[in-house]
């Protein structure tokens, strides 16, 4: 049976790190997307995102991540993905998202990136 999101939140500064588990999908995805626009709204435009607990994600999740690389961008800042499940990392590689994402292998790698 399908769980739902969750999403935890920390600062290293002046990188917010999000860590998502579960099930990223149409049902869902309003809470990441919420979730990122206020940490825009709040100042923010460093971004590492980690997908190690990431079960699942659907195109609306996809979508998501689109979003937010391209308000990190228009912010001056940027968005970097670590760490996605196996699952993750094929919808991505079929979606050819690789060639738009950075997608590092541990936080410490997106951290030292986004710091730049």
């Amino acid at each position: 049976m399908k769980s739902g999101l969750t999403i935890t939140s920390r600062r290293d500064e002046p990188v917010q790190i999000l860590k998502i588990s579960g099930y990223l999908d149409g049902h869902t995805f309003v809470e990441l997307e919420q979730h990122i626009d206020q940490i825009f709204k709040g100042g923010s435009n460093r971004l590492v995102i980690d997908l190690s607990e990431l079960t699942y994600i659907a195109s609306a999740g996809v979508g998501v991540f689109i979003n937010a690389q391209h308000l990190a961008r228009k912010a001056g800042g940027n968005l970097q993905l670590v760490n996605p499940t196996q699952s993750v990392r094929e919808i991505f590689g079929i979606l050819g998202l690789e060639t738009i994402f950075t997608i590092h292998a541990t936080v410490d790698q997106g951290l030292r990136v986004a710091k730049r």
